[in-house]
């Protein structure tokens, strides 16, 4: 079993604020830091970190090659990535003062994927392989469509969610990692419970990871359903905080835990995020942190 992360690569603008800033106002921000990131970026970081081996297919333009060597030395495969004539992608990101943010991507090279390209990417991948995809990039219906054939895992976070999304056959998703803002644009539904009845109703062949922030997580599988609380802890950066879960638990899950067992651990590995700062390049913990972590919380009297 391979895995595959073909996806998105950007360069993240960081600015600190007081608060996210409303329409018309104009804030002063007290801090600026530029990290890598991308949701590919950080879902292929979040699985090497958590000990797996995973391979990254990405475009960049040629103003991404100091972010392209830092991925590198974060333990990623980025043989596949190709440099093209555009700009890297990147977000815009404000962290206000209780670690929450709001986000601006610009996709740049990552809507370069063409056909030819994601031909090249799985020619290289076959059946039981795991591919993990989200929607920062171009050529979704025709990566979908060549992977299904190969009979991959396909996991997909549809996010950002973009008006043309249904009209893709996500009935080829094996598991849809996704949160609340997702799940209320896939089903029209609010209430946590009504979007994942919905969803599988929609789905009936598909896993859902569904997490809710502070509020934990649930998965869910042809009516198996289990919940995962979050992991308290004081919030300095929330960033990435799902692609780490997300990454923490497939590497779990693909290694046969169970479901509750796969988010209990994704819990704390997001926790631990959380309390730093910075994308998930500079916040994504190790396993070997994860272990300290959690024996740090057994030593309080926490777990």
């Amino acid at each position: 079993m391979k895995i595959l992360v073909l996806g998105s690569i950007n360069i993240d603008y960081n600015y600190s604020v007081g608060h996210i800033t409303t329409p018309k106002e104009t804030q002063a921000s007290t801090a600026m830091e530029m990290f890598p990131g991308g949701k590919g970026m950080n879902q292929a970081l979040a699985l090497a970190r958590a000990g797996m081996d995973v391979q990254l297919a990405a475009m960049i333009g040629p103003d991404g090659a100091e972010t392209l060597e830092l991925i590198r030395q974060a333990g990623v495969d980025t043989s596949l990535v190709r440099t093209v004539d555009d700009r890297t992608g990147h977000a815009i990101i404000q962290v206000d003062e209780v670690g929450q943010n709001a986000i601006l991507l610009f996709a740049g090279a990552n809507h370069m994927i063409d056909e030819a390209y994601v031909d090249e990417v799985l020619a290289g991948y076959e059946e039981g392989d795991i591919l993990v995809l989200q929607n920062e990039i171009s050529c979704l219906g025709y990566i979908l469509e060549r992977a299904y054939e190969k009979n991959m895992y396909i996991v997909f976070n549809p996010s950002p969610f973009t008006r043309d999304l249904p009209q893709l056959d996500l009935h080829k998703v094996s598991m849809f990692c996704l949160n609340e803002v997702e799940g209320r644009a896939l089903t029209s539904y609010v209430q946590p419970g009504d979007i994942l009845i919905q969803l599988e109703q929609q789905y009936p062949d598909s896993e859902f990871l569904f997490t809710l922030g502070a509020q934990g997580a649930f998965y869910k599988k042809k009516g198996e359903q289990y919940y995962q609380p979050s992991v308290s802890v004081p919030v300095v950066d929330a960033t990435a905080a799902g692609d780490i879960f997300e990454g923490y638990f497939l590497a779990s899950h693909l290694k046969g835990k169970d479901p509750v067992e796969s988010m209990k651990y994704a819990s704390y590995a997001a926790a631990y995020s959380i309390m730093h700062p910075g994308a998930a390049y500079f916040s994504a913990p190790t396993k070997e942190q994860v272990k300290a972590f959690i024996e740090g919380l057994k030593d309080c009297g926490r777990m």
